[in-house]
């Protein structure tokens, strides 16, 4: 027994409790407010802005080191011709010509998108033909079809909204199919359940569970569109002698007023800027942003 006794585990030694009396914490306040510098820091738009004015004072820099305004003009240079292009209107009247034959062709090429992606969700043979159509044409370049296009349509809009469809609709169709075939199956069964089918089960199912990818798709179109416009009207405009802000970069550049051709680019670049900025962002911030879809 003596043994048994001695084998046994000693029990663990009881401490004594006490409390520790703490210093008072002085008095702060609950929420302090933030540095100014840092308030505005944390805007998205002054960190944009501040990295145009970088940019454009490199843009300077390089022009003055390169001492040629034939070759690069200052950005200084740049801004004047920009503002002389304002004030005698031809300039917005270039860039609103190209913009109108832009929403027509940006705006087909959505609806065909729609029209693709509901049948290959509805039919495997929509399916077999979306998957056919984008393997062959998706890695086409549109600006490529543009000597058939002015066959058959002529020199006229036609031919650009043609190469505009085609530079819109692959892309988004691909992306708006990615994310319907990405919706949970909870949902498709609730549409179902619901007795859903065709259109209204696109439009109230899938096409808001889909949504941040049919806004990416979207955006993808929109940039491919803007960029095969201007590439068409630098052809389009030298055959016809008219256009938009493309034929306004081409006939500058014959009569070698760079400053105009830079002026003419920036012109394409802010109407991107603005597009992404006032267009799509708003558009995600109160769509899928508000709904939590998207970060």
């Amino acid at each position: 027994m003596s043994q048994l006794s001695s084998t046994r585990p000693s029990l663990p030694p009881v401490r004594e409790e006490y409390e520790r009396e703490l210093a008072p914490l002085p008095d702060l306040a609950v929420e302090a407010p933030l540095p100014w510098l840092e308030r505005v820091w944390r805007r998205g738009a002054v960190r944009k802005a501040l990295i145009l004015v970088v940019l454009a004072a490199l843009w300077e820099l390089a022009a003055r080191l390169t001492d040629n305004d034939l070759l690069l003009p200052g950005f200084v240079a740049t801004a004047k011709a920009f503002v002389e292009g304002l004030l005698d209107g031809e300039l917005l009247a270039r860039a609103a010509a190209s913009l109108r034959v832009l929403v027509k062709g940006y705006v087909a090429g959505v609806a065909l998108a729609f029209v693709l992606t509901t049948l290959a969700v509805s039919t495997r043979l929509g399916r077999d033909l979306l998957a056919t159509l984008t393997a062959m044409f998706n890695p086409l370049p549109a600006i490529a079809l543009l000597p058939l296009a002015l066959l058959w349509f002529g020199l006229g809009e036609g031919s650009l909204v043609f190469v505009l469809i085609h530079s819109v609709l692959w892309a988004l169709a691909v992306n708006t199919y990615a994310g319907f075939l990405a919706v949970p199956d909870t949902l498709r069964m609730t549409g179902r359940n619901y007795g859903l089918r065709g259109v209204r089960y696109v439009l109230q199912i899938l096409v808001p569970a889909a949504l941040p990818a049919i806004l990416a798709g979207l955006r993808i179109g929109w940039a491919f569109a803007w960029r095969t416009l201007i590439a068409a009207e630098l052809v389009f405009g030298a055959s016809s002698g008219k256009g938009g802000l493309g034929w306004y970069i081409f006939q500058n550049r014959n009569e070698l007023y760079t400053d105009r051709v830079f002026a003419g680019l920036a012109a394409v670049v802010l109407i991107g800027l603005l597009v992404e900025g006032l267009g799509f962002d708003n558009l995600e911030r109160i769509t899928v942003r508000r709904w939590g879809m998207h970060r």
